[in-house]
């Protein structure tokens, strides 16, 4: 047989018939590696080959090679420390006895046979002898079968080898030769896996560019010189061939399944003129399986790849240079026949894909007031994806490759495609349209990131060097639209100023705008919205070019905010930053009254206030809307119709300002007449008061009643609410209890009686707190009774202060109420001081309230002198205290005072 393993295995039958061969093995040496072609253990047949390295520690093996004779070993535990070499293998189960016998072919030791045997003294010298025999014709014939198989192996690689050359050289591009090398090497040598790798010529990064495995190349596999064994090769320009990856650290595992099988690996580097053009790399899932022959044979592939590779890549150049020198006056010529800004966007987007390569070539333009790229110009997408792109507005944010260039102001090559650009290819390149310190827009065209790396920088020096010439180009011409937009501008706006100006009604003004606006941007129709602030809704205001009918329609038309709101919904173009303007498909009831499919929504502010719109209909051509010119012209007008708004609200406001001034000056004048304009002539007592409302009319009051049998009624009071409301209360509340005043006896009664009253005549949640005393002279009582108010401060003249407590619930809340009298002896030099919330509550800056033992401490200390100066004194430490803080409440104070003071001496 001339088979090798197949010899093995009739080596392995022969012995059995002279000994025990049910553990035994034959291995044929290859270099320092020891590979076992037939292997069974205890009666099992093994897997094989199997590859083992001896270069550290052949053990016997290694010692029968270097010694080429036998070795008996009868027991290995009793002969150990005897023995020649150690035994590598390590088991919980060893041999105890063995024979290793050598396999020799002339001079050399081509392989080993042993046997081996769980019993000891189980092989004796006949066994080695019979062995010997069997060795020198098994020697025999390995030795002429691989001969035989490597003669043949080596012409038919060489065939192999020269018809794969035939076929990559009739391929013109590297990419074609890379994936035929791959191809027909995988083919016609079985390999595991192929790979074929280029050094980049500017960085020396050896990258993988066909692969047998679609998955292995999908992982852009890159290294550097010297990085696992294709970058040993390259480094070293040597072929690198290792039989047992798993032991060599030069391999680089990657997480891939066709790598996991990968048990020996071939790199061959592709040098032509002492220049590595890159690596041919060969792998398999058999250890040991890579033979002298398959080095020979693939170094002679490498040779003629390299042959092939470098002629394909000196016609790149020569190609990619002759088309590069032309490129430039192209875009050159195209932008100088352009007659404006659009017809030069136009040929730059034409030509740029043929001149690059590229599917697809696009232009956004940079709004800087706007902070918005718009208004692109597309060539190459179909029809209706490139009608969208036109609409788009895409602001910093919407696009993150895009902010990158923005903001970098840098080329870029990206894979975030944005699902609005319909693209076959994975990548794109952007590169900003720059001039001085701004940004004029970007370009964007399909990325080459699979290309060839030269032609790649070529190709993208080349994309930005149209984008600087397009730049530049579109700087002068927007300079030159710029000047021609601002003249037309302002002698638009000039216009629509001079005819505003000499008119008064509002009405007028906003007609006059409605009519202007057609004549001067060309839209269809004009309709002004006023926002009612009161009802919360937008009605119809002037309008113009809509027939009978529509206008019919449109003064029928109450928009609510959210009505407002759900328009702008329905964006013809994104809403500017400022919110100056909205572009908006009409919904079917307002195309109706405009009589157009799209409009522009200008909503009127001022003061930061939303007072109205302005609609201008437009039938938006290829989606897209008015120029810039045109918008600016509307903003403009837009703007002197808010203020035109404004000024008429303004105007009436003040109208109404005044006459709710003139009738709260008459209000308090009425409310002041009802006030005591003076002090009281109590027999006895001295007395004083102040008023002070914190609005124009005050909700706090009180009253002196001079009752019969010379009684005095004392009232003090307090509305819960503050200005108008308050002051309708108060009058109605002072006029029913001094109508009860003069009627009852006691307090208490009165105010329950004012109480019924107030409850069934209460239109609103107001109530008033109320206290009432009645005073006799002739006896020097008190009686009083408290309707929820703040309990008086009662001074004795010997130092004491007391606060008149009782029990009352407010006026006005409940229908029916319990109040009851207390009754007190008001002694000479006795101080009472009647006070309202606005005393105590009032505040300064830090919020800190006057309070009520402030309050105490100044009657205490001016309790000697007049009512009048501790009401002066009170009066002005409260208003020390608030300085420039203003109060929020009324302030009502009475002081009354016993005299006839008895001195103890």
């Amino acid at each position: 047989q001339l088979d090798v393993t197949a010899l093995c295995g009739l080596i392995a039958e022969q012995a059995g018939q002279v000994i025990d061969n049910r553990t035994f093995q034959v291995g044929l040496f290859s270099g320092n590696q020891y590979r076992i072609l037939y292997w069974m253990v205890n009666g099992r047949i093994q897997d094989t080959p199997q590859t083992f390295d001896l270069s550290d520690n052949g053990g016997i093996v290694s010692w029968v090679r270097q010694s080429k004779e036998p070795l008996l070993v009868r027991d290995f535990q009793r002969e150990m420390d005897r023995l020649p070499a150690k035994p590598r293998y390590i088991s919980p189960d060893p041999p105890r006895s063995a024979i290793f016998i050598p396999l020799i072919s002339g001079e050399d030791v081509m392989g080993v046979m042993a046997a081996q045997s769980s019993q000891p003294d189980k092989f004796d010298e006949e066994d080695v002898r019979l062995l010997l025999i069997l060795a020198n014709q098994a020697a025999a014939a390995i030795a002429h079968a691989q001969l035989f198989e490597q003669e043949r192996t080596r012409a038919a690689h060489l065939a192999l080898v020269g018809e794969i050359g035939r076929q990559i050289s009739r391929s013109q591009s590297r990419e074609e030769i890379y994936r035929q090398v791959v191809t027909l090497t995988k083919e016609t040598f079985h390999f595991h896996l192929v790979n074929i790798y280029e050094v980049v010529e500017e960085t020396g990064e050896i990258v993988m560019q066909a692969s047998s495995s679609p998955d292995f190349l999908a992982q852009g596999m890159r290294l550097q010189p010297g990085q696992g064994l294709v970058g040993t090769a390259v480094a070293s320009q040597q072929t690198i061939l290792s039989n047992d990856t798993a032991n060599d650290d030069r391999f680089i595992r990657q997480p891939n399944e066709l790598e996991a099988y990968t048990r020996a690996e071939m790199a061959i580097p592709l040098v032509m003129d002492d220049e590595v053009l890159g690596a041919l790399d060969v792998q398999s899932p058999q250890s040991g399986r890579f033979s002298e022959v398959d080095q020979t044979t693939l170094e002679a592939l490498a040779a003629e790849t390299a042959v092939i590779i470098s002629k394909a890549r000196q016609l790149a150049r020569q190609r990619e240079q002759a088309w590069l020198s032309t490129v430039q006056l192209q875009v050159a010529e195209a932008i100088g026949l352009s007659r404006n800004m659009e017809e030069m966007l136009a040929a730059v987007t034409r030509l740029t894909p043929m001149l690059v390569g590229s599917q697809f070539c696009l232009i956004f333009l940079w709004d800087e007031e706007r902070q918005v790229y718009g208004e692109a110009v597309v060539y190459g997408l179909p029809a209706e994806a490139a009608a969208a792109i036109t609409r788009l507005k895409l602001h910093i944010g919407d696009w993150r490759a895009l902010d990158a260039v923005h903001v970098g102001r840098q080329p870029l090559s990206t894979r975030q495609i944005p699902g609005w650009l319909p693209v076959a290819g994975e990548r794109l390149r952007l590169v900003p349209l720059l001039a001085a310190d701004q940004t004029l827009g970007v370009m964007a065209a399909e990325d080459f990131a699979d290309d060839y790396p030269a032609r790649l920088r070529r190709r993208e020096e080349l994309l930005d060097n149209i984008a600087r010439q397009t730049a530049v180009a579109l700087e002068n011409a927007l300079l030159r639209q710029a000047q021609q937009e601002e003249a037309w501008v302002n002698t638009a706006l000039f216009q629509v100023a001079a005819a505003v100006n000499r008119l008064i009604n509002l009405d007028e003004i906003l007609d006059t705008i409605t009519r202007l606006i057609p004549l001067l941007v060309g839209v269809e129709s004009a309709v002004i919205l006023i926002w009612d602030a009161e009802k919360e809704l937008f009605h119809a205001g002037p309008s113009y070019g809509l027939n009978e009918m529509q206008r019919g329609l449109l003064e029928t038309l109450e928009l609510s905010r959210e009505e407002f709101q759900a328009l702008t919904d329905a964006t013809l173009e994104n809403l500017r930053p400022t919110g100056d303007y909205y572009g908006i498909y009409l919904p079917d009831w307002l195309r109706k009254v405009m009589g157009t499919s799209a409009a522009y929504l200008f909503p009127l502010q001022a003061r930061g206030n939303l007072v109205g719109a302005l609609l201008a209909g437009i039938e938006p051509e290829n989606g897209r809307g008015l120029s810039a010119r045109r918008l600016n012209i509307l903003t403009g007008v837009a703007h002197q119709a808010a203020t035109a708004v404004v000024n008429h609200q303004l105007y009436q406001e003040a109208a109404e300002r005044s006459r709710l001034e003139q009738e709260l000056d008459v209000a308090r004048e009425i409310q002041a007449s009802l006030i005591p304009s003076g002090s009281p002539d109590i027999p006895g007592c001295d007395v004083a008061s102040y008023w002070q409302a914190a609005r124009q009319v005050s909700g706090d009051f009180y009253d002196f009643l001079a009752l019969d049998d010379g009684r005095w009624g004392i009232i003090i009071a307090d509305v819960s609410d503050k200005g108008v409301p308050a002051a309708l209360f108060m009058a109605l509340s002072r006029t029913i209890l001094r109508t009860i005043g003069f009627n009852r006896r006691d307090p208490a009664s009165t105010l329950m009686r004012t109480n019924h009253l107030i409850s069934l005549d209460a239109q609103n949640d107001m109530f008033v707190t109320v206290f009432y005393a009645i005073y006799e002279p002739q006896t020097g009582k008190l009686t009083y009774a408290n309707a929820g108010h703040n309990p008086p401060l009662l001074l004795r003249a010997k130092g004491e202060a007391t606060l008149l407590t009782t029990n009352g619930m407010a006026l006005g809340i409940l229908p029916e109420v319990e109040i009851g009298n207390q009754t007190l002896d008001f002694l000479p030099g006795d101080t009472l001081v009647l006070y309202t919330d606005g005393v105590t509550e009032a505040v300064n800056e830090d919020y800190d309230e006057f309070g009520l033992r402030r309050l105490s401490m100044i009657a205490r200390e001016h309790q000697s002198e007049s009512a009048a100066a501790v009401v002066t004194a009170a009066t002005k430490a409260i208003r020390d205290h608030a300085g420039e803080t203003p109060q929020f409440d009324d302030i009502t104070l009475i002081v009354m005072k016993r005299e006839g003071v008895r001195r103890d001496v």
